[in-house]
């Protein structure tokens, strides 16, 4: 047992395939290095408390509601580590926005396990990272896909397809940006939204193949490093998620934003009906100026991300 002991994770983007993976299509999904979760742990002198930046201060007994899949995913840990109930002090400080279809809750679900088994000196395998962190992810979000769970605790992408989840590693090139629209999204009504909006007309179920189809594209563009054509795959992609309802005037404000720029596409990502969009760029250059415009137009934060940077490397989960 350390006397001190850190866990760390980031973010995640829905690079192409928010709302038509529900309906069992692919989705390519980037981690976002950039914003991350970290997770600090040591003994307490008194009972076990959880200092929450900004969100809680407190005993764990006292977690909000709003922090039940941290409250279960904390009692598991401690039968499964803390067996004889060593007071504990449980600090979380992360630069991941709330709300915004980054990840939020599976990275800090995430960093918090790191953190466990890492004061614990516990060895931690991926799929034991995952299938802890989807315990929290049930409770918060009902019955997740589990891609936030997959992402968060990767450092390349991940491919979604044919319900598995699988590395995908092509050689990438090029800069994305990702700005944060400063409401934020609620997976479920925009879920739901889709659904009846679908069921209104089966016609409009060509919508998700489309949909579908431009992620099989966007994974032949990503493969051959070509970088216009998946920026303009990007774009009609969001003329789709337009269609479905889950665009917002400050969603397109960005996007045109970006556009004029010089993205070469950009998007929502994420559930929608606010969040964050993604705008590609073809170098790091283009990528500070399109950052720049953005913030001067509203965005809240924007983080710029290297896709080189996600390339093939070796996973840490100790």
């Amino acid at each position: 047992m350390k006397k001190k002991a850190t866990g760390v994770s980031h973010a995640k983007v829905i690079f192409l395939g928010e709302h038509s993976a529900v309906y069992r299509q692919p989705a390519i999904v980037f981690p976002v290095p950039q914003a991350t979760v970290t997770a600090t742990i040591m003994r307490s002198p008194q009972s076990e408390t959880i200092i929450c930046s900004d969100y809680y201060s407190g005993k764990v007994t006292g977690l909000p509601a709003s922090m039940a899949g941290i409250t279960t995913l904390l009692n598991q840990l401690q039968v499964e580590l803390n067996p004889t109930e060593i007071p504990l002090e449980l600090t979380i400080n992360s630069t991941i926005p709330l709300g915004r279809g980054m990840g939020s809750s599976a990275a800090i679900a995430s960093a918090i396990i790191r953190s466990y088994f890492n004061f614990f000196e516990v060895p931690l395998s991926r799929e034991q990272l995952t299938k802890y962190t989807d315990i929290e992810e049930h409770i918060t979000h009902g019955n997740p896909s589990g891609i936030d769970a997959q992402t968060v605790n990767a450092n390349h992408p991940i491919l979604f397809e044919k319900q598995q989840f699988i590395d995908f590693t092509p050689p990438l090139t090029g800069f994305l940006i990702i700005a944060d629209t400063g409401r934020a999204s609620n997976t479920k009504t925009a879920v739901t939204q889709v659904h009846e909006f679908l069921t209104a007309d089966p016609v409009r179920e060509e919508l998700i193949t489309r949909l579908g189809t431009l992620t099989e594209r966007v994974k032949e563009n990503l493969a051959q490093q070509d970088l216009i054509q998946t920026g303009k795959n990007l774009t009609e992609a969001q003329e789709i998620l337009a269609t479905l309802g889950v665009s917002t005037p400050e969603i397109e404000q960005l996007i045109t934003t970006a556009n004029r720029a010089g993205a070469l596409g950009a998007k929502l990502t994420g559930s929608g009906l606010g969040g964050c969009i993604i705008a590609l760029a073809p170098d790091y250059p283009s990528a500070q100026h399109i950052a720049s415009d953005l913030q001067k137009q509203g965005a809240h934060q924007t983080w710029i991300q290297s896709l080189a940077d996600l390339n093939p490397q070796e996973d840490r989960h100790e």
